[in-house]
């Protein structure tokens, strides 16, 4: 502790030797904890894989994160006797499996882009009902007819809320757009759109004007500390409200 002490103490060193050690052991110990951590080599793999594709990079999840969507979520298809559900951006399966206890009945999809969190959900998975794919792959290509898509934390960079004197997004709208288009169409018509936590506007894409907010779940508005950026990637606002549960009234 001592010796990792020291060597912080050179980060802000007015010799620029003392920096350059400073920067070189950084590095140093960045690369020691990607080679023995398999979560870390994994990340940094796939970061160097999908690059772009590869938005938010932190793997935290928890079960029942989002309780107050679950329900609403489920009150809304109570009717449906099997109803399908994806989970885009799953990490390491909680969030599926928490939508399965709220819809016990349901066929769920988890999907994610990193490959250790699918390995984690095919470890833990025991139901029949619950499939993972990769974002790249063929199951998730030919995948649709979902009556509810949630992207929950997954449309943002970590970098957008750190960053706090940065103004200009380093995740583009434009591939925020391009995935929201995609699943527009694996969603059915009176299917839910789910999206919190996210670094743009869902009504600023093109496919919004065939959705509406959710006007039966009354916490469906929520205020988010949180930056927000428009379409052309700069940013307008530190703090904002946005609605977080969709309903498509019809094909886009």
């Amino acid at each position: 502790m001592i010796f990792k002490h020291r060597i912080k103490t050179l980060q802000t060193s007015t010799s620029a030797w003392n920096r350059f050690i400073y920067i070189s052991a950084k590095q140093l110990w960045s690369c020691f904890c990607i080679i023995i951590n398999a979560e870390l080599r994994n990340c940094f793999l796939t970061k160097v894989r999908f690059g772009q594709a590869y938005y938010q990079r932190a793997i935290f999840t928890a079960f029942n994160r989002y309780p107050s969507l679950f329900r609403a979520c489920a009150d809304y298809l109570n009717s449906i006797e099997h109803p399908k559900i994806l989970s885009f951006g799953c990490s390491t399966g909680e969030e599926v499996f928490s939508i399965g206890q709220y819809l016990p009945h349901a066929t769920i999809m988890g999907i994610d882009i990193n490959l250790w969190c699918l390995k984690q959900c095919w470890k833990r998975n025991h139901n029949s009902n619950y499939t993972f794919a990769h974002r790249f792959s063929k199951e998730f290509e030919w995948a649709s007819n979902f009556d509810a898509i949630f992207c929950l934390a997954v449309f943002q960079r970590t970098e957008n809320r750190t960053n706090k004197n940065e103004n200009r997004s380093v995740f583009l709208f434009e591939k925020f757009e391009s995935d929201i288009t995609l699943l527009d169409k694996k969603i059915k018509p009176n299917g839910l759109l789910i999206i919190d936590h996210s670094d743009f506007n869902f009504e600023e894409t093109c496919v919004a004007s065939a959705y509406k907010p959710l006007k039966s779940f009354e916490q469906n508005k929520c205020h988010r500390n949180r930056p927000v950026f428009d379409r052309h990637n700069l940013k307008i606002a530190n703090e904002h409200e946005n609605y977080r549960v969709f309903v498509k009234m019809r094909t886009s």
